[in-house]
């Protein structure tokens, strides 16, 4: 858990505007919609990060990072990429997210 911990501290060090990665690989995921999983909701710092790793690694192995320019935290979150958007629409309903974000084409979309 460590050895993610720093991998995704190092990253969101390196994209301050935010980030996607795949936990199995390290690298940045670059297509698909990003879902947040209504469990790491409100995760910050290094006490959110950590319990947002344990739901990722439990679950789809992926996690994003972004800046949010009202509180300037940067929060993490334990995501579910999809590639249709009518089923990330209904997941993220379904998690009670505001808006999820479409990767391929760096927008957010408001539910």
């Amino acid at each position: 858990m460590e050895h993610f911990f720093e991998a995704i501290k190092k990253m969101a060090e390196e994209n301050p505007l935010g980030f996607t990665v795949d936990l199995t690989t390290l690298k940045k995921i670059t297509g698909g919609i990003s879902v947040a999983y209504l469990e790491t909701q409100d995760s910050f710092d290094d006490e959110g990060l950590k319990r947002v790793l344990k739901h990722a690694l439990d679950h789809e192995k992926a996690v994003g990072g972004w800046f949010n320019d009202e509180n300037n935290r940067f929060y993490f979150d334990s995501i579910r990429i999809f590639t249709d958007l009518k089923a990330a629409m209904q997941f993220g309903r379904e998690n009670k997210q505001i808006a999820i974000f479409d990767i391929s084409n760096l927008r957010f979309i408001y539910l």
